[in-house]
């Protein structure tokens, strides 16, 4: 199979030309042009597909609900998600009981018998290990400090597969912890009121990603420096980015992108079970949400609990606000988040042998349509 007249989107380079590939994997990578049949780009840019790293679920399922019963809504999200160019996600969870995140752990290799397409990348634990000053949209009965013995059970469970820990290390004592979770899970800090000092602390612990930056967390002060700027005076931290310019202003967004760089962002959707769904109130998370168009808010409240704006709509916004090139395009909503788990070389990045799916983004980065594992899955 072939994507010609293309302009290729490379981990530091545009080049024009085609690409072959199967099923399973790119072929060739090659410049110039090629008369054999294949998908004509007419001179579009092609990225690797997108590689959504922190959602909860949407079009009516969410990753917290197992797949007991509810098999059919997962494959109706995953079917769904492809469509908005997405290849790739870690399946995320908030904060639960004990017994339902042990579970969460008993059946998640029964999501993926169910993902044909082999879009979820592994799991993202956000929460219970958080602050209860930051908890956002969690419950707080069920906030509790990090239990190594609860983990060890998700671990020898789930040995092999990639698993996301967001932790907030001002909480209780869950720095002293750090140092026996890093082989086993990936960590991040968020829902947290770490300063300056405790950032760092967390930060040369092995802590190098931040659950969707300025949201649930302290603001960036002057006088009493925040993990805001702890992130800003360092250059080894991945940082989420909800891109829908209402949980973070596009003024905001430019300047992020101006002062950490596009190789230290990840775009985000954090999007909820309610996306896609119709304007009204749902049950999330034993709380009534209002859902208002891309929004969600805590019941009868202006706060906001997550957002339902699809991810390449963000991409699109991130692009169109930042001005910026298409290689960093593809450093932010999809190769910094593969690199962060140390699969670049299958995903979100166009080389040879990495799985074979794309997007085809116009200039002025319009999503256009995606490929899947070698199949064409939308049209314009």
């Amino acid at each position: 199979m072939i994507i010609k007249n293309a302009k290729i989107v490379l981990k530091d380079k545009v080049i024009n030309g085609y690409l072959e590939f199967d099923n399973n994997k790119i072929i060739n990578i090659c410049q110039g042009k090629t008369n054999k049949e294949g998908y004509d780009a007419n001179g579009n840019y092609v990225l690797p597909a997108f590689f959504d790293s922190h959602t909860h679920g949407g079009y009516g399922y969410d990753f917290n609900m197992g797949t007991e019963s509810r098999s059919l809504q997962l494959n109706h999200y995953l079917k769904e998600v492809v469509s908005e160019g997405v290849a790739s996600i870690m399946m995320t969870t908030v904060t639960c009981s004990q017994k339902d995140l042990k579970s969460l752990a008993d059946n998640y290799l029964a999501n993926k018998k169910i993902d044909n397409n082999n879009v979820i990348k592994g799991w993202y634990i956000e929460g219970p290990f958080i602050s209860k000053d930051y908890k956002g949209a969690h419950n707080e009965k069920l906030i509790r400090k990090i239990n190594l013995a609860e983990l060890a059970y998700i671990s020898k469970k789930l040995p092999a597969v990639t698993k996301l820990l967001a932790i907030a290390p001002d909480f209780a004592d869950n720095l002293t912890k750090l140092n026996k979770l890093n082989k086993k899970y990936h960590i991040a800090i968020g829902h947290t009121g770490a300063n300056y000092v405790c950032a760092n602390k967390a930060f040369d612990l092995g802590c190098k990603r931040v659950v969707h930056l300025y949201n649930a967390m302290p603001d960036f002060t002057k006088r009493e420096p925040t993990i805001i700027n702890a992130i800003f005076n360092r250059n080894d931290i991945l940082c989420e980015l909800i891109c829908d310019t209402k949980h973070v202003a596009k003024e905001t967004i430019e300047n992020t992108y101006k002062i950490v760089g596009a190789n230290n962002i990840c775009i985000i959707s954090d999007s909820l079970f309610t996306k896609g769904l119709k304007d009204g109130v749902y049950d999330l998370w034993n709380m009534k949400v209002d859902k208002k168009g891309d929004l969600d808010y805590l019941h009868n409240t202006n706060k906001m609990s997550g957002s339902n704006l699809p991810y390449h709509k963000q991409v699109e916004l991130f692009g169109k606000i930042t001005k910026c090139s298409m290689v960093d395009i593809a450093k932010v909503s999809s190769y910094n988040a593969a690199k962060y788990f140390k699969i670049e070389n299958k995903i979100g990045n166009i080389v040879k042998n990495a799985q074979s799916s794309f997007v085809v983004l116009d200039k002025n980065y319009r999503l256009i349509n995606t490929f899947i594992n070698g199949r064409l899955i939308t049209k314009k």
